[in-house]
């Protein structure tokens, strides 16, 4: 819902540079001819208006909208149940709050997953990383060793559609995609992407990411 971005409207439906936030990571998924189908997991109250959102835009598999969870692994296993129907052998996982993936690292993403249970995209982290208690310095973290996870995330799809079902039975509380699949033994592996696939969040991330896209000449 994006309480923390503020706006009247929901975050998806954001704009940027005149256009819904969704819509940017819709064209990046149908331009890529793997990709046979796309469904997105949204709040049943929001629903209509991201069919009204997306009307201006031809899309070639988006198959439109089911009604999300409460949560994010909820509103994820809810997309997944949705394209059941399809057996597809690959499924992509990404946040429309991402609206800045890349083409070519969803490739490199897709590329990578032969032979493993999962992939993402990521970026090794940079900056230096503290532990803290509230206000609190603690300890610094060793860094060489972390790495910034994005979206989307691949799976083969019975893999990750089996651990989120078993998982959220279970009351596991993953954090991603990955998350899941690694609570039950899975291989995952990572992918360095570009480190401008952002998650906008907060109202100066809007002005940042119009920046990117402004940038890169693809409005």
């Amino acid at each position: 819902m994006g309480t923390r971005l503020g706006g009247a409207a929901p975050k998806p439906l954001t704009p940027i540079l005149g256009h819904p936030m969704i819509h940017y990571s819709l064209r990046v998924f149908e331009a890529i001819p793997e990709v046979s189908s796309v469904v997105v997991a949204i709040a049943e109250t929001v629903g209509p208006l991201l069919d009204r959102a997306l009307l201006p835009y031809p899309r070639r598999c988006y198959k439109g909208w089911v009604p999300g969870g409460p949560t994010r692994p909820e509103s994820a296993l809810a997309a997944l149940r949705a394209l059941e129907e399809d057996a597809p052998e690959v499924v992509l996982v990404h946040d429309a709050a991402r609206p800045l993936v890349a083409e070519e690292d969803v490739q490199a993403l897709l590329a990578a997953l032969p032979g493993h249970d999962g992939a993402f995209l990521g970026a090794p982290a940079v900056d230096t990383l503290w532990q803290v208690d509230g206000p609190t310095a603690r300890e610094a973290v060793d860094r060489s060793r972390l790495v910034r996870a994005y979206t989307p995330q691949a799976f083969p799809f019975a893999t990750v559609l089996e651990a989120y079902a078993r998982g959220l039975a279970e009351g596991f509380h993953g954090t991603d995609d990955a998350s899941f699949v690694r609570h039950f033994g899975g291989d995952v592996v990572w992918v360095r992407g570009y480190s401008w696939n952002i998650k906008v969040t907060y109202p100066e991330d809007v002005a940042l990411a119009e920046s990117i896209l402004e940038g890169k000449g693809c409005a």
